[in-house]
């Protein structure tokens, strides 16, 4: 296996993967996402949470993958969180995406429904794969 690939198989082979990934800069990190497409980028950041739905505005012209995580530990205010790239061209407008936040329905449910308290200033980081 050539030097500094991810294998499961040995702590080694992980330690050099995980080095070099820390060590990428943004050029590089594109570089990445070339193989899907020539000209896609990468753009990200963390966004403080004020409603069930949020826009953000990534930078990019128009996103084809989004990917979101809380930033922190999360509250049982704010459980789950997603993202969606939407149609690009009304919901959310190009270049944005959409991140929702979600709560338990209630004690003992953990179905979730859309998040109603903001008071904890929840923290969601996303990456955006676009143009």
């Amino acid at each position: 296996m050539p030097t500094g690939v991810y294998n499961p198989e040995t702590e080694q082979a992980q330690s050099a993967a995980t080095v070099k990934l820390q060590n990428l800069t943004q050029a590089k990190l594109e570089l990445l996402v070339q193989g899907a497409a020539a000209g896609y980028k990468i753009a990200r950041g963390v966004h403080t949470q004020v409603a069930a739905e949020d826009t953000v505005v990534t930078g990019l012209a128009t996103v084809v993958a989004v990917v979101v995580g809380f930033g922190g530990a999360p509250t049982v205010k704010q459980l789950f969180c997603a993202g969606s790239i939407g149609d690009q061209s009304a919901a959310p407008a190009a270049g944005s995406v959409l991140i929702s936040t979600y709560k338990p329905t209630a004690v003992n449910d953990v179905t979730p429904t859309a998040a109603t308290d903001f008071t904890d200033n929840v923290k969601i980081a996303w990456v955006a794969i676009g143009t």
